[in-house]
């Protein structure tokens, strides 16, 4: 997978590892390899979707940037 930020800088990775990057974004994309299985990169999506963002530091994770955007949808569905 690749991963683009808003300013088209990449990386690639696993699957894995491009979810969670792609969480920890913000209207980020992400595109399949050459050699990516068929449907890797909706995968992706949909788990980083799901996914919270990297942590970049300990605590209470509570904060709405904190949180994936999944739980961020049902807190407002309330």
């Amino acid at each position: 997978m690749t991963v683009l930020d808003t300013a088209g800088a990449g990386a690639d990775g696993c699957e894995h590892h491009g979810a969670r990057i792609l969480a920890s974004l913000d209207r980020g994309r992400v595109y399949p390899l050459p050699d990516a299985p068929a449907g890797a990169a909706i995968r992706v999506f949909k788990a980083a979707d799901t996914i919270r963002p990297f942590c970049w530091f300990d605590g209470p994770r509570s904060e709405p940037s904190q949180l994936s955007r999944a739980e961020n949808r049902a807190r407002h569905q309330r």
